[in-house]
Parts: C-alpha cells; sequence; structure tokens
C-alpha cells in the first residue's frame, strides 16, 4: 500500500509540473484557413485544445442552447488553464487527476454560460478603414447574467489591441478567431462572476441604541442571509450591493462586533459602541485628561464647532509631524480588542495612532477621509500588545502625512 500511494503521489506531482509547464507555452491558434466556414461553437468543438471547455458545454446540457446561428462571442479557457482550475478547486479524481465530471451541474452550467457573450461579432484587432463592432474596454451581460442577474458582468480591457478579462493581469492567448457567427477568444484564466466575501468599509454610527436604524456601507453585498450584533441576529433591510440598513436588537447593550454574511462569505468585523469609554463629551467626568504631553499644534477638549455625538469633542490643531499625548485612567488591555475612535479632519491626512508609548513603531498610522467623521477600530494586535504591559492609560495622536490641518476627536474608547 505505501509503494501504491508513493506512486500516486509521484503522478500527481509529475501532473502539476506538466500542467504548469504547459501554462507557458503559447498556446496553438484556433481552427486553421477554413476556420471562418465554422460557426462559433463549431471552432470550439473542432479544437484540440479546448476539448474540457466542450465537454463542458455537453455536461451542462447546453449544447442545444449554443450550437445555433445566434451570434456569440466566447472567451475560452484553454485545457490546460481548465485543468489548473479543476484541481486547484478539488475536482480530481482518486488518483488526483482532473475530472470535469465531479463539477456539479448546477456550477459547470453557470461557468459555461460566464464565458459565453450573445450578440453580434466583435473583434479585438482593429482594421484600417473597416467599421465593425469591436470589443472594447468596459463590462458585458454573459448568459450567466441573464440566468442570475446577482453575479458580476464580465470586465473587459483591451489596450493597445492586448485583451484582458475579468480582472486577469495576463493577456488573452489567442485573439479574433472569427465565425460565421461570432469569435473566440482564448483565455490564460477561468472567468468567476460570484460576488467575493462581503466588505465592510463603515458604519454609519460608531454608537447607537435599540431600535436605532444603522447603515453598513461596504461592497460585495449580494443576497444577504444574515447581519449578526455578535450572536444576534438583526433585522435588516438590503439597499445596494454598497448598502444595507440595519435595526440595532432589542437587547443591545452598550457594543457590539457587526458581520454581514451572504450566501458568498461571511464580512469582516465592524465594531459598534464600547466597552470602556475614554472621552465622549469628557474624560470620566473631567473637562480635560489626567494630563497632556506632546509637541506642536493646539488642542481643545471641549470644542463645540465639530461633533460626532453628544456636545463636546476634541479639537486638534496640527503643525506637520506635530503630537499629542493625553494620560486616562487605566484600563486592563487584556480585557479588549479593539481601539476605537471617530475622527474628522479638514483635509485627507494620515494619522498615527498608539497607547502606551510615543514611538512611531508602536502605533499604526490610519489614512483620514476629509469632510466626514471617519468611524476607526483599530486591533490591539496591530498596537503592539506585547510592548504594553498589563495596563494602558495613554492615547498618543500624531501627524503622519507631513501636512498641517486640523482634526476632531470623538468617542473614544475600548471595545
Amino acid at each position: 500500500m505505501k509503494i501504491i500511494y508513493k506512486l500516486k503521489q509521484i503522478a500527481v506531482c509529475a501532473f502539476l509540473v506538466a500542467l504548469a509547464a504547459s501554462c507557458d507555452n503559447d498556446l496553438p491558434g484556433v481552427g486553421g484557413a477554413e476556420q471562418n466556414y465554422n460557426t462559433a461553437y463549431g471552432l470550439i468543438k473542432a479544437n484540440t485544445n479546448l476539448l474540457l471547455f466542450n465537454k463542458a458545454i455537453q455536461l451542462a446540457g447546453l449544447e442545444a442552447t449554443l450550437n445555433t446561428n445566434e451570434d456569440f462571442t466566447y472567451f475560452v479557457p484553454a485545457d490546460a488553464i481548465l485543468e489548473v482550475y479543476l484541481v486547484k478547486n478539488g475536482y480530481v479524481n482518486a488518483l488526483g487527476y482532473p475530472d470535469i465530471t465531479l463539477v456539479p451541474v448546477a456550477d459547470l452550467k453557470q461557468i459555461v454560460l460566464s464565458h459565453v457573450v450573445k450578440g453580434a461579432k466583435k473583434r479585438v484587432g482593429k482594421l484600417a478603414g473597416v467599421t465593425a463592432d469591436y470589443l472594447e474596454t468596459g463590462e458585458l451581460t454573459t448568459l450567466a447574467n441573464t440566468a442570475n442577474p446577482d453575479l458580476y458582468l464580465l470586465g473587459v480591457n483591451v489596450t493597445d489591441g492586448i485583451l484582458k478579462v475579468n480582472g486577469s493581469d495576463k493577456p488573452a492567448t489567442g485573439l479574433d478567431y472569427y465565425a460565421t457567427n461570432g469569435f473566440v477568444n482564448i483565455l490564460d484564466n477561468v472567468i468567476s462572476l460570484s460576488p467575493p466575501t462581503p466588505v465592510i468599509s463603515v458604519l454609519s454610527q460608531s454608537f447607537a441604541s435599540p431600535g436605532d436604524v444603522v447603515t453598513i456601507t461596504g461592497s460585495h453585498f449580494v443576497k444577504v442571509k444574515s447581519v449578526k450584533f455578535g450572536e444576534t441576529e438583526a433585522v435588516f433591510k438590503s439597499i445596494s450591493k454598497t448598502a444595507i440598513e440595519v435595526t440595532v436588537p432589542a437587547d443591545f447593550g452598550s457594543y457590539a462586533l457587526v458581520k454581514v454574511q451572504t450566501e458568498y462569505g461571511i464580512s469582516n468585523i465592524a465594531t459598534i459602541g464600547v466597552k470602556f469609554l475614554v472621552y465622549g463629551d469628557n474624560f470620566s467626568g473631567a473637562p480635560a485628561p489626567l494630563s497632556v504631553g506632546g509637541w506642536g499644534g493646539t488642542q481643545d477638549f471641549q470644542n463645540t464647532e465639530n461633533v460626532n455625538r453628544g456636545t463636546y469633542s476634541i479639537k486638534r490643531t496640527t503643525d506637520k509631524w506635530s503630537a499629542m499625548y493625553i494620560q486616562h485612567n487605566p484600563v486592563k488591555i487584556a480585557d479588549y480588542g479593539y481601539l476605537k475612535l471617530s475622527i474628522y479632519a479638514t483635509v485627507s491626512t494620515r494619522i498615527l495612532f498608539s497607547i502606551g508609548g510615543t514611538s512611531d513603531d508602536d502605533g499604526k498610522a490610519i489614512d483620514i477621509k476629509a469632510g466626514e467623521w471617519n468611524n476607526i477600530s483599530i486591533p490591539i494586535s496591530d498596537l503592539h500588545p506585547e510592548k504594553l504591559g498589563t495596563n494602558v492609560n495613554s492615547l498618543f495622536v500624531k501627524e503622519y502625512s507631513g501636512l498641517p490641518g486640523i482634526i476632531y476627536l470623538d468617542d473614544i474608547g475600548y471595545l
């Protein structure tokens, strides 16, 4: 048994090496001198480098759909590329070789349709003096989009006659293989139009109360299954692929970790509220921190010009590379996972934050958008907890863009 297993390992390794080598070689062209007398589907069916895609069409039951005289533009991965895709996604037989018959029919159908655009003939290489329906940079609707409108559109980039598809940095291997009813382009990648894992960028509120409606802004909010505050599922309304409105649950305390789950994955974590409030309108009832240090610039701890929540905020007028150090009541750092704060800048800038130290190496620099409140959550793991000891009682804020300006800080705490 050990000998058989070893031979299997050797066979799989040899196969993958062969695949890698084949991907580096130029792929032969499609068709031949008489290629323009064949349909686009006929070109694919007759070409020995596209056997797997043709087999996928048949297994998915799409031959009757595509083997017609309708105009189609195909973007087809060559066999070597599809084999790598199958291995990468675990569609291999008992010996470890790629096996397209193992792909579920529904998935196979989506894969095939994602590579086909219905419509007039299209060319990549423009011909002097010839007006035609040239393939241009932009987005195309595939047959998969027609079947499932939640899928992303096909991104096409044509620059100086070079075609790149679906965000790939690899040029298409073969171009302008024309047929009686369309074109076939040979790709060096497999197209996927399924949305990626959702991403939360920001919450509309840094603090909230039960019943508040909070807008979650981000990307890839497609087929949202749930929005959770901690382990509690919240009532939500999908607004678009970049926005969700969610109602804060009735049992919400003072903080929560928020995440979005779609059919395509679970998002990163956003935070709302805090466990320990360093500064809301004051420092534990005092208008100023226990002590203040730093260099350059000025600060006002009871500013009313620009406030995120409540009555006051901290106004900091910065010189370039200036810094402010404030001391507050100690917190046991092991009890918290994030430093949270809201910051507003009059000009786009970069600010370094650290806790328990004043060295650049102790902190994390964050890009701040101008003209809006930025709700920032910095993982404690990014602030070098190995240097902090048991308790932390300070916050260090440094202008890190080399540009003077004004920033406002509010709702500072730990979560």
